[in-house]
């Protein structure tokens, strides 16, 4: 296994990264190493991100509850077609 050697940390960096590697359960500096990475590879949103997806998901569960109370039977696939298409009254 490679070994990282890092010159002239400042404290109060080192000393975040301390609190951090406790605080996500990291035994070795490798551990948090590779969770900080895999960090970085997740997705971030911002706040007001955050706001339009759950505006949107709350119309997606309005819309499934509106379908799902209209939904009479269990229609097949060509019966769904035909009715789309108009080839039969429904």
């Amino acid at each position: 296994m490679a070994t990282i050697l890092v010159k002239n940390l400042p404290e109060q960096l080192l000393r975040e990264l301390k609190k951090l590697k406790v605080e996500l359960g990291c035994r070795t500096w490798a551990e948090l190493l590779a969770k900080l990475v895999e960090s970085e590879k997740a997705v971030s949103l911002t706040e007001q991100e955050l706001d339009v997806t759950r505006v949107g998901i709350q119309g997606f569960l309005k819309l499934r509850s509106a379908v799902s109370r209209r939904w009479t039977g269990h229609p097949t696939a060509l019966e769904e077609a035909r009715r789309s298409r108009d080839h039969e009254p429904g």
